[in-house]
């Protein structure tokens, strides 16, 4: 696989053909959350303001263990698990998540 990326405002362009980087990764992912050590009040009030959602649908993602979001490709991933977990919140990926979380590559 290769990929270039251009920017539209200047015309730059750069190209690799790394297939080590969670671009290429076309796994579908499942992410739920979890109040960690947070109070289970607090938890569903950061998802909330996190997500943009209401309160009823966090409680819901919170109480009954629902996906936050399903069918999502790994770089999708790597920026939910990145705003959830700043909110302390804990984040389960399914299937096993081979890539850092931070958003680096594997060969960086």
């Amino acid at each position: 696989m290769s990929l270039i990326a251009r920017c539209p405002a200047c015309g730059w362009m750069v190209a690799t053909t790394n297939p080590d980087h969670p671009f290429h990764d076309r796994t579908p992912y499942t992410l739920r959350v979890a109040p960690g050590g947070l109070g289970t009040a607090i938890a569903i009030a950061r998802l909330s303001a996190a997500l943009g959602t209401g309160v009823k649908h966090a409680r819901d993602l919170v109480a009954q263990h629902q996906p936050v979001a399903e069918n999502i490709l790994a770089h999708e991933v790597i920026r939910l698990h990145q705003m959830l977990s700043q909110q302390g919140l804990q984040v389960t990926i399914t299937p096993d998540f081979p890539w850092p979380l931070d958003g680096r590559s594997v060969v960086d």
